[in-house]
């Protein structure tokens, strides 16, 4: 143990020095500098070496946790091998450590550096503070230093991976128990090519998945070069070890049943995925490596670009896999509208209000609760450096200060001849604006707002204690929630989310293997002109297992829930499993199936009457919360009345205490109760509160299938990424054995079918007039329903207006009046017209405010619905486009190309999963021939996050200083009208119209009369017109660039499979009979752990299906 305590001692100054700079730079508030070149390019290679930190800290400390399994652990520090490993992994460490902390570099024989030392470079942190100096550009000796800093992080991050995979792979084999399976020479033979196999299969048994010509596990050449000699040696070579890695698995579960690692009983579930992660843990820590020293790109058949990106992304799933597996973590994120009851919730599991809910302002930004057995009382943690940053810009910006001395424009009706109209400028107008947006904000946030503007403000790095935790919680959301509000910078990716731990109190009595978390996510409704909550979805994904949406009984009238579906299928990439429905205590019992059968009807509506009842989990979180929390204080007997009941309602316990003893004479109904009874009722209210069934299904039977899934989707990723390499390596093997005249006649075959190919791509393109035509038809309609609807809300803004309009207009008859109370609106009837009657200009420009304001919120409402309905059609029309041309290929002769087809169609499978992989396909096709600093990814990240923003204040992009990479993503998506580049909330804002000159208002003595068919008309013609005519533009130009881009990724996915196939028989033909000393050997040793492990991966994936398929029944 005590060589892992020692690499853990070195290893944790590099965890936190790599966090320290990271911080250091997040803190800088010169933005723009941050994303210069070099600065940008240290703090990847510190994420990077921050990754593989905690990815060691993790493994390591698996290997001694109290699951581990003692007998590899010895083997590990007492064999020679293992202690030899382990030293170079301290010195590599050392080394890493010595760079982080002096910038200084060691052991240069052994990191395979330059023998130049740069002995006098400043320390990272030294280098960050001159690069960030104000005013002053950094130097070239500065930008220089850095620059060797980041390629001497990138050397050692890489040797520190070398080596922690070799000490990772022999504690792994050392945990394999020898295979009872038999050889080839026990069965029989004697020939070639039985010894050749048999030697194969014993190496593969003495360290399975790492078969190499090279080593103490090596296969001699000769034999490897046998397995290869003809198509029949090479058939059989794969049967064997495909049996070989299905007897890999069959053994682990047949000698270990379902056990863990420390000898306890464990699920079927938990079983296959330890063997899963055992399997990803030997292609990590050695196929990978020899795949990295022997995997030539020429002699692998992919261009090298494209192989190592294949490489690198396997490597990193790999990775995350076990890191996820290690951790044993399981998250589910909580998402809904605002004030839907997620926070409320989430307290009730945790059993105390913890979580800002009700009266305080909502939750702005996403929190991980983590369930601690034994913890009592609550701690908050988190990455303060964009907090920080975030405060710096608000005291700045100073905008409390200002709206305090700002005086706004006085409600009196005749003031406005005193003060004249050259007074309200530029500078007045944004004042004004900015005085509203403040009006707009809860009083706790304006209060903050307040104290965060005071230079003395200091921001806790953490919180202990039930209020203390409260309290930051509240500070970090008013951060978030400010900076969005005013439109300043706040960087949304790669930050760590909040991490509040704490006992729950619904979880304390159940067995939960691993850590367990909840993710409160902001809600959907909140207004800010930055933020998507579409992208904030897609991030927490990457770090949750499952997604609930939450939805209030109350709100299923309106129709803005009825996105989350999408919503959550655009970020997770399915529909959600389970709903929960809060507020089940306001609702009567008759209407409670009939509304479970209307939330059913939008979440799966396929299956709505069993997912009615077996999807959704309705609950009252304040009665269940208020449940327990009597049950907690009455445990050993009845407490004082006075400790739970309060008149003023603010106590928790007292919603339920209200109800079993009624407001009538509580205190005597409660004296006359005894004990017994106390607590029965105190049950049965905590059972009708539903939170006991959420409970049970959000930690057991959600945990376990979520689990199936997860073990299954990684499965199926990592096997699909294998396949890839494995079929260039077959590729290549193929050539290397095959004869002259077999090659003629396969190259022959394939420029017929290839003809075939084209004359197929040009008779598909052909259909893509009439698909067109078709879902064109389709959205007129939509867009004529949109029309009629948005028309017709005109009346209905102006009539609800009035309704609730309380302003001083002037007194008329009492019939004559629409509205509340003497001081409302006047509506006469003149001459067949209604007239609206008012005593000011002021009171008309109020009205204009009011009744605009109104027919915004009917208008915004309708478009979330045909947004979604736009996305649902587009999304169609993309799925049908690539299915069309699928179902071309499948009707080719089965015989023609059968390889290359198979390749064709699962590339079109991969690239068509939904729109944005066909736009990231489409991006990255791009990218690919120009010089830019971007990946396809981050390029279609940050343009997509950027494209959002202009959106809002409809202003125009400032495209200039983007690279060429950047603007063809920038193109790309931009063609795709509101499908990609904002979210549903923000797409078409609408005009306010003012103005009062160009209305015809007619003075009439002390009042001041309008023709209401007149406001309505110009409502149509300046506000609803527009909208629609926007709206219509945008809907078509997203079913337009939908069905184009689909259009031209498959296209391009054939032709890119041909293009490769030429390629492959161009360089047979150019280099056969030419490979490199070995490379054939190495290729088939490669190939026997790709075999082996693509066959163990499979035989895992039946087993998770069957797993899932009897849970499920």
């Amino acid at each position: 143990m005590e060589p892992i305590s020692v690499t853990l001692g070195i290893l944790l100054p590099i965890l936190a020095g790599a966090k320290g700079v990271i911080g250091m730079i997040e803190k800088q508030t010169n933005w723009e500098r941050q994303k210069e070149g070099t600065m940008s390019d240290l703090r990847v290679s510190m994420e990077a070496l921050k990754t593989d930190a905690i990815t060691y800290e993790v493994l390591l400390n698996a290997m001694t946790g109290p699951d581990a399994d003692a007998r590899p652990m010895m083997l590990l520090c007492k064999s020679q091998e293992g202690l030899d490993a382990l030293y170079n992994l301290q010195v590599s460490l050392k080394a890493a450590k010595l760079l982080i902390e002096q910038n200084q570099v060691e052991h240069a024989e052994i990191l395979e550096l330059s023998d130049k030392q740069p002995h006098k470079r400043k320390p990272i942190r030294e280098l960050i503070k001159a690069f960030f100096r104000s005013n002053i550009l950094p130097s070239d000796e500065t930008i220089e230093s850095l620059k060797n800093t980041c390629k001497d992080l990138e050397v050692t991050r890489s040797v520190c991976q070398r080596s922690f995979k070799r000490v990772w792979n022999l504690y792994i084999v050392y945990q394999q128990k020898p295979s009872r399976r038999q050889t080839m020479e026990s069965i029989g033979g004697g020939a070639d090519i039985n010894r050749a196999l048999d030697d194969v299969l014993c190496a593969f048994q003495r360290r399975p998945f790492f078969i190499s010509p090279e080593g103490e596990n090596r296969v001699q050449f000769p034999r490897l070069t046998i397995l290869n000699q003809n198509h029949e040696y090479a058939k059989r070579h794969e049967e064997l070890m495909r049996s070989a890695g299905r007897d890999w698995v069959q053994d682990n579960i047949d000698r270990d049943g379902f056990l863990n690692s420390s000898g306890r009983v464990t699920s079927q579930v938990q079983a296959l995925g330890q063997l899963q992660t055992s399997l990803f843990e030997l292609l990590w820590s050695s196929t990978i490596e020899q795949m990295k020293r022997h995997g030539d790109p020429d002699i692998l058949a992919l261009e090298s670009s494209d192989f190592q990106r294949e490489l690198i992304e396997l490597e990193k799933a790999l990775q995350e896999s076990i890191l996820r597996a290690k951790k044993q973590r399981f998250a589910i994120a909580f998402c809904g509208m605002v004030k839907a009851g997620k926070s409320l919730f989430l307290n009730a599991l945790i059993g105390e209000s913890i979580l800002p809910s009700d009266e305080l302002p909502s939750t702005a930004w996403p929190c991980r609760l983590r369930h601690v057995p034994g913890q009592k009382i609550p701690e908050l943690t988190f990455d303060d450096g964009p907090f920080i940053s975030g405060l710096r810009a608000l005291q700045k910006a100073q905008y409390s200060a200002k709206v305090k001395s700002y005086q706004p424009p006085s409600d009196d009706s005749y003031d406005f001849m005193l003060e004249p109209e050259s007074r309200l400028g530029e500078e007045d107008s944004a004042l004004k604006e900015l005085h509203a947006q403040w009006a707009d904000l809860h009083a706790v946030t304006r209060k903050n707002l307040d104290m965060f503007e005071n230079s003395q403000f200091v921001l806790p790095n953490k919180a202990t204690g039930h209020a203390e935790v409260k309290a930051l919680l509240g500070i970090l959301n008013d951060i978030i929630r400010l900076c969005f509000r005013f439109k300043l910078s706040f960087q949304m990716n790669d930050v760590e989310w909040p991490l509040l731990t704490v006992e729950f109190n619904s979880l304390r009595n159940l067995q939960i293997d691993g850590i367990y978390e909840f993710i409160d996510l902001p809600g959907i409704g909140e207004r800010f002109e930055t933020f998507s909550f579409e992208s904030m979805v897609r991030l927490v994904a990457k770090d949750s297992n499952a997604i609930v949406p939450v939805i209030s009984f109350k709100e299923l009238a309106r129709s803005d829930w009825k996105a989350l579906p999408a919503i959550v299928a655009n970020g997770f990439g399915g529909r959600a499993s389970v709903v929960v429905c809060t507020h089940l205590d306001q609702i009567h019992g008759e209407n409670k199936n009939e509304q479970l059968i209307a939330v059913s009807k939008v979440f799966w509506p396929a299956n709505v009457q069993k997912a009615a009842y077996s999807s959704i989990i309705p609950c009252s979180s304040l009665m269940g919360l208020s449940a327990r929390a009597l049950l907690d204080i009455s445990q050993t007997s009845k407490p004082q009345f006075l400790q739970f009941w309060d008149s003023n309602r603010k106590k928790v316990a007292h919603a339920c205490a209200e109800k079993i003893l009624g407001t009538g004479q509580p205190k005597e109904n409660y004296d006359r109760m005894s004990e017994q009874l106390w607590r029965d009722k105190l049950d049965w209210e905590m059972k009708e509160s539903g939170l006991p069934a959420a409970i049970k299904k959000l930690s057991r039977e959600m945990v376990d299938q979520a689990k199936q899934r997860a073990f299954l989707m990684e499965s199926e990723g990592i096997r699909r990424q294998l396949r890839k390499i494995l079929s260039a390596q077959e590729r290549k093997l193929l050539e290397a054995r095959r004869s002259k005249r077999e090659f003629d006649d396969a190259k022959r075959e394939y420029e017929q079918a290839r003809t075939k190919f084209v004359a197929l791509i040009d008779s598909w393109n052909s259909t893509k007039f009439q698909l067109e035509q078709k879902y064109e038809h389709g959205l007129a309609l939509g867009i004529k329903k949109l029309t009629e609807k948005a028309e017709g809300y005109i009346s209905e803004a102006i009539k609800k207006t009035l309704s609730e309009w309380s302003l001083g207009t002037i007194k008329q008859e009492e019939s004559d009046i629409i509205g509340k109370g003497p001081n409302s609106a006047a509506v006469k009837q003149k001459k067949g017209t209604t007239v609206l009657i008012v005593r000011s200009i002021a009171h008309a420009e109020e009205f204009l405010r009011l009744s605009q304001w109104e027919l915004q919120t009917l208008l915004n409402r309708e478009k979330q619905n045909f947004v979604t309905a736009v996305r649902k059609i587009a999304e169609e029309a993309r799925a049908e486009r690539f299915r069309q041309l699928k179902n071309e290929i499948a009707r080719l002769d089965p015989r023609i190309q059968p390889v290359l087809r198979e390749e064709i169609i699962e590339d079109l499978s991969n690239q068509s999963a939904d729109i944005r992989r066909v736009v990231f396909n489409q991006i990255k096709n791009k990218i690919k021939t120009i010089k830019t600093r971007h990946t396809a990814s981050s390029a279609f990240r940050a343009i997509e996050e950027t494209l959002a923003k202009p959106l809002l204040s409809q202003q125009e992009t400032n495209n200039e200083g983007l690279e060429d990479g950047e603007q063809q993503a920038l193109q790309t998506i931009d063609s795709l009208g509101f499908m990609l580049r904002a979210p549903i909330s923000v797409v078409a804002t609408i005009p306010f119209v003012f103005g009062l000159p160009i209305w015809p208002w007619i003075i009439c003595s002390k009042s001041i009369h309008l023709p209401v068919d007149v406001v309505e008309s110009r409502y149509k013609e300046e506000i609803v017109t527009p909208w629609i005519r926007t709206l219509a533009a945008e809907s078509r130009k997203t079913l337009a660039g939908v069905i184009a881009a689909s259009s031209q990724v498959a296209k391009e996915a054939v032709e890119n499979a041909l293009d490769r196939e030429d390629l492959r028989y161009q360089r047979e033909n150019d280099q056969k009979q030419r490979h490199k000393h070995g490379m054939v050997q190495h290729m088939i040793a490669l190939n026997s752990s790709l075999w082996a492990a693509d066959s163990a991966l499979q035989l895992i994936q039946e087993k998770l299906i069957e797993s899932l398929k009897s849970s499920a029944l």
